[in-house]
């Protein structure tokens, strides 16, 4: 079957791809979910969260080098079969859609309360959607180049947010050191491993990165990098606020650009968390709609997405309209996402190694 071209680029661009889109969900509503579950101990609490996905990365990193130049797709198919594989990649594309269209709800519902209270919901929906839209029509290498050259400027400005925040700095608000106590934090530590989830677009684009190897390194560094940006995001929200009112906050991360002042002349850095915030949010959504896509065309074997664009567009339109409410996207699908995910994620994976382990399944290169 003639494979559907989808650009090549190197290790760095595929890293600052990979935790982009892992990184931005502590802009949104995590934190203050967080807050609320395990207290002030969120920022340990993602560790551990980053050490069982990187045990899950793994698994995937093994699988696909016992099928080297196979993407997931196909490994799913060859290992399960046509049938069985494919409805199992299916899953993981409507997954990948659903974070999609759960991410735009909640970026414009928070847009909606900070910054533009007034814009119609389906104008912001739209404009979001026709962007990332545009991104998957020049395709995965424009999104992963892209990402590669604002990736620095993102940085600069979330190291800029947290670092003009010291003034406000509390080291007392990070007691008790436990939060709700050890047994929790472990216990939500490990099921919400899937916000690393994301690192299994790698696997989905396995032919974009020539081999298992690249793989391999932009796995585990991407995982690295954003426990470090996550970890340290979380630790100075803990420090800039008590749990207790971090947790009613709907955008943590923006309140603490707001709170930022030296002086008259120095007030209200929120357009800097702004820019970081959404362009962040572009190239994350951008990547995930682009890789359900993928998936779908190599299930049915379309050879050319860009047809699919426009429908595929739609159909998040439609699913990001579903929610009454910012808090049936947070109670409802962000909250699952993040509990379940792991399923999709690493353990799918991991049962198609044990299945290729135990039916002799290999690649063609391994054969060899």
């Amino acid at each position: 079957m003639k494979k559907i071209k989808e650009g090549k680029f190197g290790v760095n661009e595929a890293i600052c791809m990979v935790v982009i889109i892992m990184t931005t969900k502590v802009f949104y509503t995590s934190p203050a979910l967080l807050a609320d579950m395990v207290g002030n101990a969120a920022w340990y609490m993602t560790i551990i969260s980053a050490l069982t996905a990187a045990v899950g990365f793994a698994f995937i990193y093994l699988l696909l080098k016992r099928f080297e130049n196979k993407d997931i797709t196909e490994i799913y198919k060859i290992v399960f079969g046509k049938f069985l594989g494919s409805a199992i990649a299916l899953i993981l594309a409507v997954f990948l859609l659903l974070i999609s269209f759960a991410t735009i709800r909640e970026f414009i519902d928070v847009l909606k309360v900070y910054v533009m209270p007034r814009s119609s919901s389906n104008y912001l929906i739209i404009i979001f959607i026709a962007v990332c839209a545009a991104f998957c029509y020049y395709g995965l290498e424009t999104i992963a180049r892209f990402s590669r050259a604002v990736a620095y400027f993102l940085l600069a400005g979330l190291g800029i947010v947290l670092i003009l925040s010291v003034q406000n700095y509390n080291i007392n608000y990070i007691f008790p050191f436990w939060g709700h106590g050890i047994g929790a934090t472990i216990k939500h530590g490990l099921l919400r491993s899937s916000s690393y989830g994301e690192v299994i677009i790698l696997a989905v684009i396995a032919s974009s990165l020539q081999g298992s190897k690249n793989i391999k390194k932009a796995g585990f560094a991407s995982i690295i990098i954003t426990a470090v940006l996550i970890s340290v995001s979380l630790l100075s929200f803990a420090l800039c606020f008590p749990h207790t009112v971090g947790a009613e906050l709907t955008s943590p991360m923006y309140e603490m650009a707001m709170e930022i002042g030296f002086g008259r002349f120095l007030q209200r850095l929120d357009p800097v968390f702004l820019f970081v915030w959404i362009i962040s949010s572009f190239v994350a959504v951008s990547a995930l709609m682009y890789c359900s896509l993928s998936i779908y065309a190599k299930i049915f074997n379309i050879k050319d997405l860009k047809p699919c664009i426009l429908p595929f567009s739609i159909i998040v339109f439609c699913f990001v309209l579903m929610p009454k409410d910012l808090m049936t996207v947070i109670a409802g699908y962000i909250q699952n996402i993040r509990t379940f995910g792991f399923i999709i994620f690493f353990v799918f994976p991991f049962l198609a190694l044990i299945f290729a382990a135990i039916r002799k399944k290999k690649g063609e290169s391994a054969n060899a």
